[in-house]
């Protein structure tokens, strides 16, 4: 009997802190499209950071440019407010892909962040957020 009212006060406790309730960091989806002159900027690794609470967000960019953000918990959005961009590698659309490394050594990382322009967005709770880049 002890063990059955020890398991009942835990299952208490943890439904009373939000373990079961879906509680967290509101999110709210988030999708977009990155160019570069114009042109759709594919293969990039986006990165949301949050200005305020909650933890990053991330993305990648499919052959039109477009992306979709994920939280950090695999859950898809953003937290609200104010985000810094990072945009980690990627192309222009016509730009040929990088060629495999012939060797077996490890390739050399080829990922350039865009750090000539400051990107700032803001996710909006209840709007569709869709966010245009240019870089």
């Amino acid at each position: 009997m002890n063990r059955f009212l020890l398991s009942s006060c835990v299952l208490m406790a943890l439904s009373v802190t939000g373990c079961f309730s879906g509680s967290g960091q509101e999110l709210h989806a988030v999708d977009g499209t990155i160019t570069q002159d114009g042109v759709p900027f594919i293969d990039a690794n986006l990165e949301f950071e949050p200005q305020e609470a909650g933890a990053p967000s991330y993305g990648k960019s499919d052959e039109q440019g477009n992306f979709k953000l994920y939280y950090s918990t695999g859950k898809p959005g953003a937290a609200p407010g104010q985000h810094r961009v990072k945009v980690l590698g990627g192309r222009k659309a016509s730009q040929s892909k990088p060629a495999e490394p012939t060797s077996k050594e490890a390739p050399t990382p080829q990922l350039k962040e865009y750090r000539g322009k400051e990107i700032v967005v803001t996710i909006e709770p209840n709007a569709e957020n869709h966010i245009e880049i240019d870089l």
